[in-house]
């Protein structure tokens, strides 16, 4: 077989068996502090080996300091909860197992010391089961993954941290750091509190478990065709970095980092607005199924809101890009357990990844308005709808198409006698952008300089003419960033499900949801020629692309009661089924995934137009 490497096809366990894997892809390193516990912070690192000093291993070392103070706190904590007992069973296990139902039921420090304490009575004599709810945070803290609680500005100017530590108000605002206390005594209380967890301790024991050490090269060790993409490492941006700096790919352990964000409402949908705002960090060195395993999804930071962070997301990013910029200059002292070598290990932020809002928030071009479109830029070609009072992107990007595609010479499908001759608008560099754009506008500022709200529209030259840059974001303070070729990337799936949304409302007539209404069809005869759409009398014809009474009840009673998927395949999508209003509800991106691309190109091949089929599934 071509590029046939590792046996996979004979019995054997799947995944790269690196020098010193002892076990298969399984459950890995993951976050351990007592504000976020895990239940199987002990398996974690069950396999871990402590390395043999004097082994005969060509190059082998002993352990950094750090890594020998963690090996001998980690094997303290795993000594057996009691005599005999069943294999496993330790303080650290017990420890993190209450902490875990702690927070998964919220129960109070109190009632954890009365569990302590029944432990403690039932278990045999001489047990080494935690006595109190601070003996347990005290044993998962002592292996050193750590987190920092900072005090922020009330309306997110700045940050209290570094040099601003003992500030009692806002440099900006001037509002007070601290609640008033009636008595005056007492414990002070900020008015927001943001959660920071340092990436590099957690980054340093991918490299001390077995379970991930040699799957931290599997980036640079696996082989893939050229034509084929099996992982990031196999994109053009992953090997133009690579060699714009050869010294840090040379290192196959330094880390690719990615940075994703999203908020949401801890309370759910039908409680009182607060916006929750979680920064993770993926390794991007492991395997592709690895990458997106939540072990490997550090939690590094935690806006509490409940006030939305819009432009001054910034703020809140500075430990992160602190830490980052140390990790790519001088990096950390790092042991790898599968070569049993000490290294210094450097790491790199390659991209960020979130939807098109959050795209504006880290990258500091909004996106909405005429210029929302971050690859046109000020060479959009969008414009305003008289009657639907919103910005249009209609037919602005058949100029995308090759050259001498037949869609740019098509005057009936799209605008109406028009045809497309224009060339896309130019790819430009980091350089470009930074030196050339953003620091050639005058007003665009750093969240830092004039803090969290101090991005002020009007105050930037050109804001919303020519340009929709808001400030400068804080990405550009990394050294490398300016040549990386890809430096933010948009959520698919996001996107994919307002897709759906979109089509599915559409096709199905969803009132108030639809796409197709009164003032979209006022609309359509300055821009295309489609005589049987447009609106005669003051009624809107029936369009070839909405389902019919009758077609609308066989495809969602197809849906609810017809289709069946293997377990764990897609949730219960005919729970997302109302027949009675005609609609589909509730979906996750990845049911929308499933029925977008698997169940849509068979159904309305059946109950639309061939032509409107064609639009819809590309089939």
């Amino acid at each position: 077989m071509d590029f046939y490497f590792i046996w996979t096809s004979h019995g054997e366990q799947c995944g790269y068996t690196g020098e010193a894997s002892t076990s298969n892809i399984q459950n890995h390193v993951g976050e351990m502090n007592a504000d976020f516990p895990r239940e199987n912070i002990d398996e974690e690192f069950h396999e871990t080996s402590i390395p043999h000093v004097g082994s005969d291993e060509n190059n082998s070392e002993e352990p950094c300091e750090d890594a020998s103070m963690f090996f001998k706190r980690l094997k303290d904590a795993q000594q057996p909860i009691y005599e005999g007992c069943r294999e496993g069973l330790s303080g650290l296990s017990l420890s993190s197992r209450l902490l875990t139902i702690k927070t998964d039921h919220n129960l109070p420090e109190v009632c954890l010391d009365a569990i302590c304490e029944a432990f403690t009575d039932y278990l045999p004599a001489n047990n080494r089961a935690p006595k109190s709810y601070y003996e347990m945070k005290k044993l998962t803290r002592s292996l050193g993954l750590p987190m920092h609680k900072i005090d922020v500005c009330q309306d997110n100017c700045m940050l209290f941290w570094k040099g601003d530590d003992k500030l009692l108000k806002c440099r900006f605002c001037g509002k007070d750091r601290y609640k008033p206390k009636p008595g005056g005594g007492g414990k002070k209380v900020p008015y927001q509190r943001m959660f920071y967890m340092p990436i590099g301790d957690r980054l340093k024991r991918l490299y001390q478990s077995e379970r991930t050490a040699s799957h931290m090269r599997w980036h640079a060790e696996h082989l893939s065709p050229e034509v084929e993409m099996h992982h990031p490492s196999d994109g053009e941006a992953w090997k133009h970095f690579n060699k714009v700096y050869p010294q840090f790919a040379v290192e196959h352990r330094n880390v690719y980092l990615a940075l994703s964000t999203d908020g949401f409402n801890p309370g759910g949908m039908h409680s009182r607005d607060h916006s929750v705002w979680p920064v993770i960090v993926t390794p991007y060195n492991l395997t592709p199924d690895m990458c997106m395993k939540k072990e490997n999804l550090f939690l590094s930071i935690l806006v509490p809101g409940p006030k939305h962070p819009k432009k001054s997301l910034d703020i809140f990013l500075q430990p992160l890009i602190d830490e980052l910029k140390d990790l790519w200059t001088n990096g950390i002292q790092a042991y790898d357990v599968s070569k049993k070598q000490n290294f210094v290990m450097r790491a790199v932020l390659m991209w960020t990844i979130s939807d098109f809002p959050a795209y504006g928030m880290l990258s500091g071009w909004m996106t909405h308005g005429r210029l929302a479109c971050p690859c046109c830029l000020d060479e959009t070609q969008s414009f305003w709808l008289r009657n639907g009072r919103k910005h249009s992107w209609f037919d602005c990007h058949r100029r995308f198409l090759p050259e001498d595609h037949a869609y740019r010479k098509n005057v009936r499908s799209f605008t109406k006698n028009k045809s497309i001759s224009d060339l896309p608008p130019p790819f430009l560099s980091g350089e470009e952008v930074l030196y050339e754009r953003i620091n050639q506008i005058e007003g665009v500022l750093r969240s830092v300089n004039c803090g969290g709200n101090g991005h002020i529209p009007r105050n930037i030259n050109g804001y919303g003419e020519y340009h929709n840059w808001i400030k400068k974001s804080i990405f550009w303070e990394l050294p490398y960033w300016e040549n990386q070729l890809l430096r933010h990337n948009l959520d698919v799936m996001h996107i994919e499900k307002i897709f759906f949304d979109n089509i599915m409302n559409t096709v199905l007539n969803v009132p108030g949801k639809t796409k197709d209404n009164l003032k979209t069809r006022l609309d359509l005869p300055t821009l295309c020629n489609r005589k049987g759409l447009e609106v005669k009398d003051g009624k809107s014809p029936f369009p070839i692309f909405r389902l019919s009474n009758e077609a609308r009840k066989i495809f969602l009673r197809w849906l609810k009661r017809e289709i069946k998927f293997p377990d764990g395949y897609v949730a219960d999508i005919s729970a997302c089924v109302d027949e009675e209003n005609w609609r589909l509800t509730k979906l996750k991106s990845h049911d929308s995934h499933v029925i977008m691309q698997r169940l849509i190109p068979i159904a309305f091949s059946e109950l639309l137009p061939r032509t409107v089929h064609t639009a819809i599934a590309g089939t």
